[in-house]
């Protein structure tokens, strides 16, 4: 079987798509064409695949991460799935995003392009590849299993901001049909005050994580996990998301993830 051409996530998206409440985003249902969706649907690896890959314990609601530049050099992933992944951490892809954020990056980071110089004159590199001695920005596309919940439901992650050396963060939901889990749906929220305050904890890799209390946000809107489906915005201090809780299920919560690092903080978070 031939291997579908690839196809940008962000090629029929423009500026009017971006919701603002309660911070920059968009929600964009149906994004990629039928063939090509199946494609990635039908090959995509498992929770299973991925924990034999990358050597970590499966265990009840985590998160396994099988990396762009893992699926390049893995001969056994279908093609498709290197073609999107490498499309999607090059700097053309990098190019679509500031078509659609730029002015919000610059409203939320003023200073960025004192420090870093013109966003779109960024050396783009591949995570796990590039490193930031050569490269400004350091693109990733990751596909990633959310293992079955078992013995007690639970969330993944409660409301957080994501790393602040983070430009961007993106996910894409490819949810089987079979999928008849109730939760893992993504909760976007709000400062109720200034009067907050957020906790530093590890991640696998030992870098630090920032959550903050449920006693200091609201929730404003959720986005249902569901089938070819993205999810997309810059990162700042006000972009507050979690995971919904999961009830017990055997199915895997799947989806892909799109990031731009930067080799330093973009702002500050009290904690």
């Amino acid at each position: 079987m031939s291997t579908p051409e690839i196809q940008s996530i962000l090629a029929n998206v423009t500026k009017a798509d971006i919701k603002r409440d309660p911070f920059p985003h968009i929600v964009i249902r149906d994004v990629l064409n039928d063939e090509l969706y199946q494609a990635l649907a039908e090959t995509m690896p498992t929770a299973e695949y991925i924990s034999e890959k990358i050597g970590k314990k499966i265990v009840s609601n985590e998160r396994y991460n099988y990396m762009s530049e893992l699926i390049r050099k893995d001969d056994t992933i279908a093609q498709v799935w290197k073609d999107f992944v490498a499309y999607h951490a090059s700097p053309e892809f990098y190019e679509q995003f500031l078509d659609l954020f730029y002015d919000d990056l610059l409203a939320s980071h003023p200073e960025v392009e004192e420090k870093y110089g013109k966003l779109r004159d960024l050396r783009v590199g591949r995570r796990g590849f590039d490193t930031h001695e050569t490269h400004d920005i350091l693109m990733d596309c990751t596909a990633v299993i959310g293992s079955p919940v078992v013995g007690t439901p639970t969330s993944y992650r409660g409301p957080h901001v994501d790393k602040p050396y983070k430009l961007f963060g993106g996910l894409f939901y490819m949810r089987l049909p079979e999928d008849d889990a109730v939760g893992g749906d993504l909760v976007l929220y709000k400062y109720r005050s200034d009067d907050h305050k957020f906790y530093a904890s590890k991640s696998e890799y030992g870098d630090s994580r920032f959550d903050i209390d449920p006693q200091y946000v609201e929730e404003v809107t959720t986005i249902p996990y569901s089938s070819n489906v993205l999810v997309m915005y810059p990162i700042n201090r006000y972009a507050l998301h979690g995971v919904s809780v999961r009830e017990i299920t055997d199915h895997q919560r799947r989806f892909v993830a799109f990031v731009g690092d930067m080799q330093d903080m973009l702002f500050d978070l009290e904690v």
